[in-house]
């Protein structure tokens, strides 16, 4: 789980000239990752994606510290 969410977040990062559609469509896969593993950490997550909605920045940056806080650590 921890190997997959760093790859997709550095996927996310690297994108050099990203279609719109692709790069959501990534982003929504990693939230929806990143609240999984939230899950299986028993991290509270504050907020979750909706039917194809990313998590806000905020949100997505305060479940990553959460996590790592927890022992995975997503961001390289």
């Amino acid at each position: 789980m921890g190997a997959e969410l760093r790859r997709r977040r550095r996927a996310l990062a690297e994108y050099e000239q990203p279609t719109r559609d692709a790069w959501e469509a990534d982003l929504v896969a990693y939230d929806l990752l990143l609240c999984e593993a939230a899950a299986m950490l028993d991290v509270p997550t504050v907020g979750a994606p909706g039917a194809g909605e990313p998590l806000t920045a905020e949100q997505r940056a305060g479940l990553e510290e959460a996590l790592a806080g927890a022992g995975l650590q997503v961001q390289p």
